[in-house]
């Protein structure tokens, strides 16, 4: 990756993307937290997967970038990261999160599409991964808006988190197909989605 790549600065309507920096990370913790009870779930690691995403997302590494996602008055708002870059195969896969007073006004939707034509233009990959919650329902469908399709889907340990206490609520009765119960624990349903660079610009 280049060094004029690293310098990446886009913007959409309502968003820009810039490169992440150390100041960054102060300003995220100032984020209140999420409402939605189940939160918690959103980013239990796929198994097998040593990318501890929680001590090492703000860093940049050879298997790893990160971006930062600004309003338009230059407020910290999210960030998109790509980890295990796989420049011989031309993938990486996606994280993007946005803070909590910034979801549901598709300002998510709109960084990732600018950042698709990043990513599939100047970047030059062919495929984008991701894994998603299922239960997410507002991850899923802005996912799918954007062309992105379902691949397959594993189910992970939700432990002993204390939101599970919460599924046999009836106000969350729509929840239960993505949990699992067995005598080993609760498991969360998530999806592994794809694009192509093809299907992205098809579809522009």
């Amino acid at each position: 990756m280049s060094q004029d790549v690293e310098l990446l600065r886009v913007k959409a309507e309502r968003v820009w993307i810039r490169p992440w920096q150390r100041r960054d990370t102060l300003a995220q913790e100032s984020w209140p937290s999420y409402t939605d009870p189940f939160h918690s779930l959103w980013n239990i690691p796929r198994p097998n997967n040593n990318d501890d995403d929680t001590f090492l997302w703000f860093t940049v590494n050879e298997g790893r970038r990160v971006w930062a996602i600004e309003d338009a008055q230059a407020h910290l708002i999210g960030r998109i990261s790509l980890r295990e870059v796989n420049q011989d195969l031309r993938r990486a896969r996606l994280g993007i999160s946005l803070g909590a007073p910034y979801v549901g006004q598709g300002l998510g939707t709109e960084a990732l599409a600018v950042f698709l034509d990043y990513y599939f233009g100047p970047l030059d990959f062919l495929a984008m991964l991701l894994d998603v919650a299922a239960f997410n329902q507002r991850a899923v469908r802005c996912y799918h808006r954007l062309g992105f399709c379902d691949v397959t889907t594993d189910w992970r340990n939700a432990g002993n988190d204390p939101s599970l206490r919460l599924l046999d609520d009836p106000r969350y009765a729509d929840l239960q197909p993505f949990f699992r119960r067995s005598r080993h624990g609760v498991f969360v349903q998530f999806l592994e989605m794809r694009l192509q660079r093809a299907e992205w610009f098809t579809q522009q």
